[in-house]
Order: C-alpha cells, then sequence, then structure tokens
C-alpha cells in the first residue's frame, strides 16, 4: 500500500516513492494521493471496515495509475491489488 497509507470512513491516502532508471542515484521523489467525501459526510453507524477499505482501494488505484503514468521504477513499489489490513 506505498511507504505510508491510510484510510478512513471518508478519506484516504496513499505515499510511494518515485525513482526513474535514468538518474539511479537520485534520491526518490515521494508522492501522496489522498482523496475524500466533499461535503460533510457521517461516519456510518456498525462496521466502518467496508467503507474505509473502499477510501483505501481507490486512493491506491489512483496512486498506482500515477506511478505508471510517471513512469516510477517498480510502480514506486505498489502492488497490482492493495493490502487492505483490518483496523483493530
Amino acid at each position: 500500500m506505498g511507504e505510508k497509507a491510510g484510510a478512513a470512513h471518508d478519506t484516504a491516502f496513499v505515499t510511494f516513492p518515485c525513482s526513474h532508471k535514468e538518474h539511479p542515484l537520485a534520491r526518490p521523489d515521494y508522492i501522496s494521493v489522498w482523496i475524500e467525501a466533499t461535503g460533510r459526510p457521517t461516519e456510518p453507524e456498525g462496521d466502518v471496515r467496508p467503507q474505509k477499505n473502499a477510501y483505501a482501494t481507490l486512493a491506491h488505484s489512483f496512486a498506482l495509475a500515477m506511478a505508471r503514468e510517471l513512469g516510477c521504477e517498480d510502480n514506486g513499489g505498489l502492488k497490482a491489488k492493495p493490502s487492505l489490513i483490518p483496523a483493530s
């Protein structure tokens, strides 16, 4: 899910490094992708994990697309599918 990631019932982010093959000795740039609900979303009643996972999946999808488009080496370390670990 990137080097840093987080999700809530109304927002999520993924941060990943972007290195380029043309500059192997350069330090990577770090890119953060944030998504959030507009308006005033209220926290759903009951288990919020499905909603958190949905936001995390969306942020991961955008981050992966961005890493591919920018030509980040190894897609910024992002896997094809997000790793969703249930919150405790």
